[in-house]
């Protein structure tokens, strides 16, 4: 597809007609203009002289117009018609000349993208081949323009700032920012406006040369914590029966997650660990996490996205586990820092946590918190840290103390038997013993795995899954199918089966487990609190605060008595089932109906070597 120009050139002599077509474009002369005198018999002769070549020729066309089609550069040059006829008597002949020229467009435009962040002084560069140097009266090699709805305006610009007058209520911002050494004749805005965006040009003198730089201005940032220092927003809903479903699905499932991630971590050692403390500590943090911060905590922590009523119920269930489970919780903060009310306010509601300041003294710090997690613990946990680094900002903590009571009590006798290891070694253990312990037991299909049900006191049960053979293979396999399914099904089941006397054979416990929890967060996806967390609601100022350390230390005892456990967690930021023997390395859950999860996870490699 093609142009068609009709161009008509006015007058009666013998004149040239100059005309600028575009290129693949086309173009219709006329021999004369249609007020040129009338000739009879007229004939029509056409030639064409190339402006390359200088070659003339005659065109086949013998009519009073030419067509010229898809004009490329060949076309370029005079086009003459001679129109040859009688006036009256008289032979007469009227010429005309049209030169061509073509336009050829260029292949693509370019210019220069600058992007600044308004408020901010931004340079728009000009590097000319050439460097014209300019002296303090010479007149500068180059123009700036802005681009406008109007065409291009020309820029008034200044050597710098100092040359304005002081009674100029409107200075400019836009100054010459020359630099002889780049040969760059740039310009510098300062405290740029959205309002400056656009293009701008830089016209070089006597040159048709042109570099033009297009700046972009975005909208100066609001602040990170602009309408995130808030309280987290109420649950709608307290009385509903799904906030209680969603909190244990989610804590088994969180439960379940981490033993996943710890149970590589330290391969054949024991490892025992309280999910429920890890996760209250994590939703206390939730209620300061704002933006990708608390999307990753959410995702981590197992539940849905904006479930606001997690604090409300935790708060719920702290108060029906109250008799067996002791649970606690602490902020202390720099005297530096100042919290934000919001959280202050929710974490004292929700977590009965209310921030205490640290002091000026490390060690005073370590002693500080250490008394607190022995007090919650029952002196089972003394020594949560050793250390409180002077530019810590922030810990939280969370602790939690079980004792329960076996409903059927082991004989009180020194019996010592056999423990077989992985490798094969045996070593001598003390030994829980009872010849007629009631209990329910039963092999459990997805775990692969011996189950044995021990009531506690309160509605809580110990259950000790024993893999089919004492090979370190039949272990890994039994740890791999523990998930969040199997271990609900596997409550379940266990529900079912009736209670039946078995002799049982339990080693004595007393161990205590120190975790390092910064790959396990990390690995549940917690990145985010390590790098440039969104602590808003915690830290309103803005302040960078990163998660510097978190731990957790776990405690576990059992006995004739029963099952003793505690753990504190801190974040800075086929067989026959006559008799149940568990003299191999087993897992170890202690589960609350009332909280429908784990209150405690663990395994048992080696019972006297924590």
């Amino acid at each position: 597809m093609y142009l068609v120009l009709l161009l008509l050139c006015a007058g009666l002599s013998l004149s040239t007609c100059d005309i600028t077509v575009l290129l693949n474009s086309g173009v219709l002369l006329s021999c004369l203009p249609d007020d040129a005198p009338v000739l009879a018999d007229p004939t029509y002769t056409w030639s064409f002289t190339s402006a390359h070549t200088q070659q003339q020729h005659t065109l086949k066309e013998k009519g009073k117009l030419l067509n010229l089609r898809n004009i490329n550069t060949t076309h370029e040059g005079q086009y003459k018609c001679v129109q040859d006829g009688y006036k009256a008597e008289d032979r007469m002949r009227l010429s005309r000349t049209f030169t061509i020229r073509v336009e050829v467009p260029p292949r693509f435009q370019e210019w220069q993208v600058v992007k600044e962040v308004a408020g901010n002084d931004v340079t728009l560069p000009c590097k000319v081949a050439t460097f014209f140097s300019s002296g303090e009266t010479e007149t500068p090699p180059v123009v700036w323009k802005r681009g406008t709805e109007n065409g291009a305006r020309l820029l008034k610009l200044d050597k710098d700032t100092d040359d304005q007058e002081e009674e100029d209520k409107t200075p400019h911002r836009i100054f010459w920012n020359i630099s002889p050494e780049e040969k760059d004749w740039a310009i510098k805005i300062s405290q740029t406006r959205e309002e400056d965006a656009g293009m701008y040009h830089c016209v070089i003198n006597n040159t048709s040369q042109m570099l033009s730089v297009e700046l972009e201005v975005a909208a100066l940032p609001l602040p990170r914590c602009y309408g995130h220092t808030g309280p987290l927003e109420d649950c709608e809903d307290q009385d509903s029966r799904s906030g209680k479903a969603i909190l244990q699905d989610s804590l088994r499932d969180f439960s379940a997650s981490v033993y996943a991630e710890l149970k590589g971590s330290k391969p054949q050692t024991n490892l025992i660990f309280s999910p429920t403390s890890i996760a209250v500590a994590l939703y206390n943090l939730l209620l300061g996490a704002r933006g990708e911060t608390r999307t990753q905590l959410e995702g981590a922590l197992r539940i849905p996205v904006e479930f606001s009523c997690v604090h409300s119920e935790t708060k719920k269930l702290k108060q029906v586990i109250k008799d067996t489970l002791k649970m606690a919780s602490a902020i202390f903060y720099s005297p530096e820092r100042q919290l934000g009310e919001a959280f202050v306010n929710q974490s004292n509601e929700f977590y009965d946590a209310m921030p205490e300041k640290l002091t000026n003294d490390s060690n005073q710090n370590v002693i500080l918190i250490n008394q607190w997690v022995a007090k919650k613990t029952n002196n089972k946990i003394t020594e949560l840290i050793d250390y409180v680094d002077p530019t810590t900002s922030f810990i939280l903590l969370n602790a939690v103390y079980f004792n329960g009571k076996w409903k059927t009590v082991f004989e009180s006798t020194n019996k010592r038997e056999n423990f077989m290891k992985f490798s094969g070694e045996v070593i001598e253990v003390q030994t829980l013993y009872s010849s007629k312990y009631n209990l329910q037991m039963g092999y459990n299909k997805k775990l692969q795995a011996e189950v044995g049900k021990f009531p506690l006191t309160g509605k809580n049960s110990l259950y000790i899954l024993i893999p089919r053979t004492t090979s370190e293979e039949s272990f890994v396999l039994m740890e791999n199918n523990i998930n969040k399914d199997s271990i609900l099904s596997m409550v379940s089941e266990m529900n079912k089966i009736p209670a039946q006397t078995a002799e049982v054979i339990l080693p004595k416990i007393k161990l205590t487990v120190d975790t390092q929890l910064e790959d396990l967060l990390r690995n549940l996806g917690l990145s985010d609190l390590f790098l440039n967390p969104n602590l808003c609601g915690i830290f309103p100022d803005e302040s960078e605060s990163l998660l510097s350390d978190a731990r957790h230390s776990a405690f576990l005892s059992l006995t004739e008595k029963g099952v003793e456990a505690a753990a504190v967690t801190s974040i800075s930021f086929s067989r026959s089932f006559s008799s149940f023997a568990a003299l191999q390395p087993f897992v170890l859950i202690l589960w609350s109906d009332e909280a429908g999860a784990p209150l405690f996870m663990g395994r048992i490699i080696n019972p006297i070597n924590p």
